[in-house]
């Protein structure tokens, strides 16, 4: 069942009686209220019913994902519901082989996903969420348990025009098959994560938390990742402050490109930095790059664990 309520947005109207001008006016904004259910009267929302401004609100329970939701532009507000203290109730849930939601229509920060929890999406790129050349807005949103086979368990993000927004959101538990496990920002993407929390994810290759492509520039602040070495490549991100983020596993120091295992790439990443006094090459400790870091990384040549 779909309910509306009525806000108020502002609205132009064009007068003419000798006069010719634009006088203030006052439309309605409306909320569209879901009881949980087959998610495809979302979908029908979006394409029929909803203009810029409007809301639409996912009542506590599963809403039930069959097909992926597509923002299509619109500027408006998917929101779930949240009980008295403040936590997620409302859940977008797959049933496996489609992802969740996909917003690739040029959306600007006016569109606006709120306090849902994302969970059980599968398909090949973003399992909970695609973006590709768009700038939603996300503000405690959970991607829990969702399966990419290959980029981008919970979030996948392409394109340079692609700048989204994460606030309060978590990563649970997703995995990519390639890389990206809790999210992969592809090349030029620029998104801001601001208190967000990654924990549990998975890949195939590298990347638990966070895989990001050449000249991604993410900007974290605030974030906690749990678990060292999931964010790949080690500082391929904007660091913004107040971050508790552990770039290398403490049992395998010179993975330095957090690939799982120590080895030739490694070597020539030391190699490269040799003589010089960067404290991320220097295995020793002694305040120099040279023979002696060698030798502390053969030690550790082979797989991680």
């Amino acid at each position: 069942m779909i309910h509306r309520n009525c806000l108020l947005r502002p609205a132009w109207s064009l007068v003419a009686s000798g006069l010719v001008g634009f006088f203030g006016a006052t439309a309605a904004a409306e909320t569209f209220t879901l009881e949980p259910g087959p998610a495809d009267r979302i979908q029908a929302l979006i394409d029929d019913v909803v203009s810029d401004g409007d809301v639409i609100l996912l009542e506590a329970g599963d809403h039930v994902v069959e097909s992926v939701i597509d923002l299509r532009g619109r500027s408006i507000t998917l929101r779930g519901a949240t009980d008295r203290n403040g936590r997620n109730v409302a859940r977008l849930t797959g049933t496996g082989g489609t992802g969740i939601l996909s917003l690739r229509t040029g959306e600007s920060h006016a569109t606006s996903i709120e306090t849902l929890d994302v969970l059980g999406g599968d398909i090949d790129l973003g399992g909970g969420l695609l973006i590709v050349d768009s700038s939603p807005s996300l503000l405690g949103v959970r991607f829990i348990g969702n399966t990419a086979s290959v980029f981008g368990g919970g979030v996948c993000i392409f394109g340079s025009a692609s700048d989204p927004r994460f606030e309060r959101c978590d990563f649970i538990d997703n995995r990519a098959d390639l890389v990206g496990g809790g999210c992969l920002n592809g090349t030029n993407a620029s998104p801001i994560y601001r208190d967000c929390f990654w924990s549990g994810n998975s890949v195939g290759l590298y990347g638990r938390g966070m895989y990001n492509q050449v000249d991604a520039t993410p900007s974290l602040v605030g974030c906690e990742v749990d678990g060292c070495c999931d964010v790949v490549p080690p500082g391929s991100f904007i660091d913004e402050g107040e971050n508790l983020i552990d770039p290398y596993c403490g049992g395998c120091r010179a993975d330095f490109n957090c690939y799982g295992g120590v080895g030739s790439a490694d070597l020539g990443l030391l190699l490269g930095a040799w003589g010089s006094t960067d404290p991320v090459y220097d295995l020793d400790g002694d305040g120099v790059v040279g023979g002696s870091d060698i030798g502390a990384l053969v030690a550790q040549w082979g797989d991680c664990n």
